[in-house]
Formats: structure tokens, C-alpha cells, sequence
């Protein structure tokens, strides 16, 4: 399904009146294969729904299981947008440098210019993901997201602020500032969106393990005093996670696992892993 942002036609309207007209369709027709790009690599991995939206900047693709993806895979379907705007940059700059003609020359850079402003590390362009999708390889989601998030926001910020520059200087760029609050909006949703991804993917883990096969494990130590809350937060969404519980000499005194966390939390509330444990003993 084609959806539009209900700022995207008065944001057109207003480009055409400042005189954007050259490369306005040539753009959002680029933008318009960036993520149907997206949307095939995706499919080689089987996630399904295809859902683009045309916001006030450009576009994005919204897939329904997008957020089960793990890190390699979301990392290569944010990347493949990107990398083939680069790859027909320099296709149709070596067509141009046959045969001079404008619409190869405006192709060359409008491949270029989204190519790579795609990969500006911030959500929520793909740069954003993939940034996230590589600190996710060695991190949790949830600390890579925070990461990202921060990052974003400084990035978005620093636009506005550049914008103001131009302005005061008597250059309006608006696309600039736009794209800044973009960005710092976007951040901000993300952050919310985060724990409500986290909470699904534990609750979806079942059913991806047995449709997939596999899952990865991953092992951490935390301490016996710790409570409920403090362990959830140290959740992997992509991987089945297992909790080897020490005491103050190190020792292991119990494992624990991702659903036991998860029923004790609705059971009893947010007690200690201690309090837990005598439960289970008892």
C-alpha cells in the first residue's frame, strides 16, 4: 500500500512555488526505488507487508516483521537502499561522460545526493539502522538504540542550528531545518517505541525460533541482588537470553531464564532475584 503524509502535498506545493521544480519528480522517483530496494531485500529474507509512505522528505518503507530481523540481516536490508543509489551514481555519471545530456548528469546526482544522505548516522534514515544494527553485534538492542537515539538527536539539533546559520546569512534552505526536526522527532518516537519492540519480540521469540529452527543463546552473569526490572533491561530481542545468578564471591548460585523473568514479573512484581529464587525454592 502507497500512503502520503498529510504534510507531504502542501510541502510539494511549497517546493514548486520557491522554485524547486527541476529535479522534483526525478527525486521522489529515485526515493521511490531506494525503497522498493529495501523492500525486495527484505523479502529474501521473508519478512512480508509492504507499506511506503511519502513523508515531507522523501519516503520510507514500512514492513510489518521488519523489527524480528536480526542485527546482520536488518543491518543488510538498511544497507542495500544506500549502496544501490551509490552503485547507479556511477553507472549513469559514466553514461553522462558518453553522452552529455542533462538527464543523465541530474540522475548522477540525484542517485548520489540520496545515496548518501541515507547513510547520515541518524533515525530515521538508514544510516540510523545501520549504525544500530552494527552496535547491536556487540551490544544489547536497547543500549545500541540509546546510543542511536543520542547520537540522532545531537545530529538533528546541529541541522537546526546550521539552518539558522544559512538563514541569518541570508541563504533559506529550508529542506535543512526540516530535516533536523525530522530527525530529532523521529529519535524521540524511537526511544518510546523501543521497550514496546523489546516486550513483542520476547513474547513473538517462540514462534521465530520455531519457524526459523534456531535461535542464538546468550549467557549473562548478574548479581543475586539485583531485581526483576534491572535483568529485563538486559535483554537481547534476537537472541534467547540465560542468566547465570552469583553471589557476593562469584559463585553460581541458580540459572534463571528469559520466561521465568517474565511470569515472575506479572506474578509478584519487581523483587529482588533473591526474593525470586527462595520463591522458586520454596
Amino acid at each position: 500500500m502507497i500512503r502520503m503524509s498529510k504534510y507531504f502535498i502542501p510541502y510539494v506545493i511549497f517546493l514548486i512555488i520557491i522554485g524547486y521544480k527541476g529535479q522534483l519528480i526525478c527525486t521522489f522517483v529515485v526515493v521511490f526505488f531506494h525503497e522498493v530496494v529495501h523492500y525486495f531485500t527484505a523479502r529474501h529474507y521473508k519478512f512480508s507487508g509492504f507499506d511506503i509512505e511519502f513523508i515531507a522528505v522523501g519516503a520510507a518503507v514500512r514492513l510489518k516483521d521488519i523489527d524480528e530481523a536480526f542485527p546482520k540481516e536488518d543491518l543488510i536490508i538498511s544497507f542495500s537502499g544506500p549502496a544501490v543509489n551509490l552503485i547507479l551514481s556511477v553507472f549513469f555519471y559514466c553514461i553522462y561522460e558518453i553522452w552529455s545530456l542533462g538527464l543523465w548528469n541530474m540522475l548522477f546526482s540525484v542517485n548520489l545526493a540520496i545515496g548518501l544522505f541515507n547513510l547520515i548516522p541518524a533515525f530515521p534514515l538508514d544510516g540510523g539502522r545501520i549504525l544500530r544494527s552494527m552496535l547491536n553485534l556487540k551490544m544489547t538492542y536497547k543500549k545500541a538504540n540509546k546510543i542511536m537515539m543520542i547520537s540522532s538527536i545531537f545530529i538533528g539539533i546541529a541541522l537546526m542550528l546550521f539552518y539558522i546559520f544559512l538563514f541569518l546569512h541570508g541563504n533559506s534552505n529550508f529542506n535543512v531545518g526540516i530535516i533536523g526536526i525530522l530527525i530529532v522527532v523521529s529519535s524521540l518516537k524511537e526511544n518510546e517505541r523501543v521497550s514496546y519492540i523489546i516486550m513483542g519480540d520476547i513474547i513473538k521469540k517462540k514462534y521465530k525460533f520455531i519457524k526459523r529452527g534456531y535461535i542464538e543463546n546468550r549467557n549473562v552473569s548478574i548479581y543475586y541482588k539485583q531485581d526483576l526490572l534491572m535483568a529485563m533491561g538486559l535483554f537481547d530481542k534476537s537472541k534467547y537470553n540465560i542468566f547465570m545468578v552469583l553471589d557476593e564471591e562469584m559463585k553460581i548460585i541458580d540459572v534463571i531464564y528469559e520466561e521465568e523473568i517474565i511470569n515472575a514479573l506479572k506474578l509478584y512484581g519487581n523483587i529482588t532475584i533473591e526474593k525470586f529464587i527462595k520463591i522458586n525454592d520454596s
